[in-house]
Formats: C-alpha cells, sequence, structure tokens
C-alpha cells in the first residue's frame, strides 16, 4: 500500500532525519505510537551553459543536517545528516505537530563510521574578521523550514528549496562542497587524511562592502590564534560572491560550479591545512609561493603557476566537466558568461604556452588524464598521488614533495614514474599541444627554470617589478631562481638591489619553502641558515613592495 505523502515548496532546500531522539544512530526500537517520516530533501538547480542558464532541475540536497521539531514548543525531536541521496527517516510522537528545518551545512563520511573527512556550511553573512568560537559558530547557516504539518501516520516529506529566492544557491554551494571533499577523498584513497572543516560565506547583501570572492584560510581567533571545534578540526572561512541585482559589474557565484570548486581547491594549498587540526603551518599539498590568483593566459613565476593550474584542473576533474564558467554582468549592465574550457587548445594563445602558464597547465593535465590515462578514477588517482609524491632523486630534483621546487616539471616526475613507457610517451604528446618541454635531465639542467651555478655563488639580475595597471603580478620575468648544490650546514644567501626598489629574496629547497626576507623595503637582504640539511635548492628573487614600473636589477652572492 502506498503511503500518504507531505510536500512542501518552500523556499528553502533539503531534509535529513535521523533516528528519533537522538540523532544519526538508528539502534532504537520507535515505540508503536511514533510516527515514521521519511524525509527527502532537495533544492532546484540552475545550471549554467556558455550561453546562459539551461532549464532547472532537480538535486538531492546530500550530506546536509536536517532537524525535526515541534511545532508548538519548537523542542529537537530527531536530527542528523541526510544520506548520499538527501534522503533520512525519522520517528516522532504519533499526532504531533511538527515541522522539519534543513541547513546548508554538510559531512562528507570517511570509511571510519566514527569520523567524518570533512565538515562546512554556507553562513549568511559577509565573511568575518577575528572572532571567537562561540560567535562563529552563531552566525547563521543558511536553511530552509517546512510548513508544520501532522504526523498522524507514516508517510513520506518532500522539501525543495526554490532558486527564485536564491536559497537554493545556498544549497548548490554545499553541494559543490561535498562533491569537493568526496573527490580528494576518493583521490587519496587513504584511510588517514581528513580535511579541516571548510565554512563559505555567501550574502546576497546589496552592499558591495559585503561581497568577497576569497580563498579558503584559518579563521583568525583572538590572541593571534585560530579557530578549532570541538571535533579537533580547525576551521576555514572563504567568501563567494553573492550581489545579484544585475546592476553592471557585478556578479555571483552560488551556480558557478567551476568558480566554486577551483576556491575549494585551494584549501589544500592554504597555510595550516597539512593536518586537519591546523597544529602545522605547512599546507597539505605543497605551496611556494603566495596562494594567489594568477592570469590563465600569461606566463607566471613557476610554482605559481603549477599551484594555479593543478586546482584549475581539479575543479574540471571534481565535476568530469571540462568547462570553467564564470557567470557576470558587464560594465553595460549585459549578462555574460566568461568560458575557460580545459578541453580546447586554443584556451591559451600559442605565444604563450608553456609550463609557466597556469592555462597551458591546467589544459595539458586534462589532456593526460582523459586521453593519455583514459578518463578514469584510477588515471585521476595516479595524477594525484603525484602531486602528494616525496620520492627523492639522485640529481636533487626529485618529485614534487621532494623537489628543489614545487613546479609543473617536477610535479610531470612523479606523473613518469607511475606510468608505463607507451603511457608516458601519450602524455609527451598532450603535453607538447601546450608546449610543455619533456622535463628530462636536459631541461633541468638547462636555464628555463632556474641558473644553475657551482658555489660560491656571485651574480647580477633584472626584474620587471609590479605594475598593477598592466596587470603584472607574480609574472614569469618577476622572478628569478638561481640552483645550488649544498653539502650541509651553515650558509650565507645575500641579496641587494641596484635600482632603488624592493625585492624579497627566499630559499626553497626539498620539502618546499625554508625561509625569506620581505621586511624593510629596498634594503639588502640576507638569509643565514646555520645548520642547512645536505640537498640542492634554490635562491629565489622576486619583484617586492614596490609601485614603480621597469625594469631593475640586483645582486645575488651565496657562500
Amino acid at each position: 500500500m502506498r503511503l500518504p505523502t507531505w510536500r512542501f515548496l518552500t523556499g528553502l532546500t533539503a531534509l535529513v532525519l535521523l533516528a528519533a531522539c537522538g540523532g544519526g544512530g538508528g539502534s532504537d526500537v520507535p515505540a508503536y505510537s511514533d510516527a515514521k517520516i521519511t524525509l527527502q530533501a532537495q533544492f532546484e538547480k540552475r545550471p549554467l551553459t556558455p550561453g546562459g542558464f539551461g532549464a532547472t532541475i532537480l538535486r538531492p540536497a546530500r550530506y546536509c543536517w536536517a532537524e525535526v521539531r515541534d511545532a508548538g514548543s519548537s523542542a529537537l525531536l530527531a536530527s542528523g545528516y541526510l544520506g548520499s541521496d538527501g534522503t533520512g527517516t525519522a520517528f516522532v510522537p504519533r499526532g504531533a505537530q511538527v515541522f522539519v528545518r534543513v541547513y546548508a551545512q554538510y559531512q562528507v563520511p570517511s570509511a571510519d563510521p566514527n569520523s567524518f573527512f570533512l565538515r562546512g556550511s554556507v553562513k549568511n553573512a559577509p565573511l568575518p574578521g577575528t572572532t571567537d568560537l562561540a560567535t562563529f559558530s552563531a552566525i547563521p547557516v543558511w536553511s530552509v523550514t517546512s510548513s508544520a504539518f501532522l504526523a498522524n501516520q507514516d508517510g513520506t516529506l518532500a522539501v525543495t528549496a526554490l532558486a527564485g529566492n536564491r536559497i537554493a544557491g545556498a544549497f548548490n554551494i554545499a553541494d559543490q562542497a561535498v562533491a569537493f571533499g568526496a573527490a580528494v577523498r576518493d583521490m587519496d584513497g587513504s584511510a588517514s587524511l581528513r580535511l579541516p572543516n571548510l565554512h563559505t560565506f555567501w550574502t546576497t547583501s546589496t552592499n558591495p562592502a559585503d561581497q568577497a570572492r576569497t580563498y579558503p584560510a584559518l579563521a583568525p581567533a583572538p590572541g593571534n590564534t585560530y579557530l578549532v571545534t570541538d571535533s579537533n578540526r580547525a576551521v576555514f572561512s572563504h567568501g563567494v560572491y553573492g550581489l545579484g541585482s544585475g546592476a553592471a559589474n557585478t556578479e555571483t557565484d552560488e551556480w558557478d560550479d567551476g568558480v566554486l570548486q577551483e576556491s575549494f581547491a585551494r584549501l589544500l594549498f592554504a597555510d595550516h591545512s597539512y593536518k586537519a587540526d591546523g597544529s602545522s603551518s605547512l599546507s597539505l599539498l605543497r605551496r611556494d609561493n603566495d596562494n594567489v590568483w594568477v592570469d590563465r593566459t600569461e606566463q607566471s613565476e613557476s610554482t605559481a603557476a603549477f599551484v594555479a593550474g593543478f586546482s584549475d584542473f581539479l575543479a574540471g576533474a571534481v565535476r568530469n566537466d571540462g568547462r570553467l564558467l564564470d557567470s557576470y554582468v558587464d560594465a553595460g549592465g549585459v549578462a555574460q558568461v566568461y568560458t575557460f574550457d580545459l578541453g580546447s587548445h586554443a584556451a591559451v594563445p600559442l605565444a604563450t604556452k608553456g609550463e609557466f602558464t597556469r592555462g597551458s597547465i591546467a589544459v595539458s593535465l586534462w589532456g593526460l588524464w582523459k586521453n593519455a590515462l583514459g578518463g578514469t578514477q584510477p588515471g585521476l588517482q595516479t595524477l594525484w598521488a603525484a602531486v602528494r609524491s616525496a620520492t627523492p632523486y639522485a640529481d636533487g630534483t626529485g618529485e614534487y614533495e621532494q623537489a628543489t621546487l614545487g613546479c609543473y616539471p617536477t610535479y610531470l616526475q612523479g606523473v613518469a614514474s607511475r606510468v608505463s613507457t607507451t603511457t608516458w610517451n601519450a602524455i609527451l604528446t598532450e603535453l607538447a599541444l601546450e608546449a610543455v618541454p619533456n622535463p628530462n635531465a636536459t631541461y633541468f639542467a638547462g636555464t628555463a627554470l632556474w641558473q644553475t651555478s657551482a658555489l660560491p655563488l656571485s651574480a647580477a639580475g633584472t626584474l620587471q617589478t609590479y605594475a598593477p595597471s598592466a596587470d603584472l603580478y607574480y609574472d614569469r620575468n618577476q622572478s628569478q631562481a638561481w640552483r645550488f648544490t649544498h653539502g650541509g650546514g651553515a650558509r650565507t644567501i645575500t641579496m641587494t638591489p641596484t635600482g632603488g626598489q624592493d625585492f624579497y629574496l627566499e630559499l626553497i629547497g626539498p620539502g618546499g619553502w625554508v625561509m625569506g626576507s620581505f621586511s624593510n623595503p629596498g634594503s639588502t637582504r640576507t638569509l643565514s641558515p646555520s645548520n642547512l640539511p645536505a640537498g640542492v635548492y634554490v635562491a629565489r628573487v622576486r619583484a617586492g613592495a614596490t609601485t614603480a614600473t621597469g625594469t631593475y636589477g640586483y645582486t645575488i652572492s651565496v657562500n
């Protein structure tokens, strides 16, 4: 016999229920006088295409938090996370007047039923500054609430979050975060890997000051500390655009799945993400420069280009869709969609293709996965394993985590070590389409990636300084790496600007960034490690805190 169905279309989203009175268990035997409610939570999704929005479809509110409450007293009767299909069950006193509230708050499960892989939420507020955990937790999460109904018999309740009032957008952000977490979990395959908590701040406020698109960063707490939850997970937060007025030069992110995924991917490269509790200052994936946006079609500093390109690749791979779409309203008030297609070798101009270009890195990785590795999950796991690899090489280059520099050519060595000769030849074909050279011994002995010198080193160089008006940030000609072999012990590295401008000095080697000098703009900078382990290192000079536009010189010595 078919159960009666309660259906409510509200401006909200999904539903979740766990076992009665406890949330999550299911081991308690319900009383005969209880009514069994089966919840189906879903949201209206507006699929974005290069030509604009397509027809609205329904998607389940996967793994979202749901509560069943008494309509009169608001007493909590049942709560818990929904399943992968957006459903859950709860038992409530038969004849009770109840309502359901579903939150854009999610939990991606792990293989261990007593743990979880990733938790997070979509909060209805601007990105906050320093705050304590209680205040942070009290910031409202987007939610949907059903009408009150009489639970006089067993039945099914379907609740749909509507796109018209934008609440569905919050659930799409949450759903994309779920997809991201599940993909990282499955790519890694480790029983121990966990991610810190991730909270997205998305507000429809019409105040431009409330709108920001930022990469995930550790949420600061008073006393120069950071937020950690009761479950011992560090709290990361970031903002996405939500100003949907349609006015010129505005944009919203809730349906831009590629944009959201690229932002989520930057969590993996964020400081303190190495351990889920934030206790290590390292990032989960090595990052040898700032966690910054660089242009997709211009050549950038090698390590910044790789982080950005790999994040773009993940943004496509998580969704199995190579189109990275960004909707916006242009200066003339016309709705537009920016498209970067990972499957197109026309996405990056021929003149700027190569191993230092974010777009070429992303496009070639997509080709590696789809063509050379068959577009399979094992192929994706191979590409992930290469970015986690810590295999040292005798020549000092090493695979990504043990390389002298964490960049695309050193990453590719980890790919090469994991595939057959036939597959590697197919990979070289894909790389050539984006003008990425074979990362062999000849390449690393050359000057494209760095200058190699015996010690003591005494040299001079020139760099392009920052030029905001020309969109020059982290460009390839704004940094130079000097490679040397260190036998162990003390070392002194000195860099002096010769044109009156400021340059930064950094030491990088196997395992990542070692130290740097950034204060006292324009001055001579010196790094003096007293007990530096033996290995192959680079001293990197890059443009610093200057407003001048032009080419300026410096001298460098390593003794």
